[in-house]
């Protein structure tokens, strides 16, 4: 009792219902998903960077900047073969001038 009361674990519980067993993984993120965080969070602690993005897209400051916290919430939707997205939103744009 004092053992697992001293390694922070509950000391009354069985033994046989520890949540963790050998052969179970710890569910973790893929790495494009750690990684496009990353570069919004990088776009959203940089000023400069974020008009950038807002220029080159057409789009105001703080829509870029809801973008990017979208995609660093996790709430983007994922478009492949797309890169970050880059150019889609002048594409559907220019769809309409036709």
């Amino acid at each position: 009792m004092r053992d697992r009361q001293a390694r922070g674990k509950n000391p009354y519980k069985e033994l046989e219902t520890d949540d963790i067993r050998l052969g179970r993984g710890v569910k973790t993120e893929p790495f494009e998903d750690r990684e496009r965080r990353g570069f919004a969070l990088s776009v959203l602690d940089n000023p400069e960077q974020l008009m950038m993005y807002a220029q080159s897209m057409g789009d105001s400051v703080p829509g870029q900047r809801l973008r990017f916290m979208a995609m660093l919430c996790g709430f983007e939707e994922k478009k492949h073969g797309h890169g970050h997205g880059h150019g889609h939103a002048g594409k559907e744009r220019d769809k309409g001038r036709r």
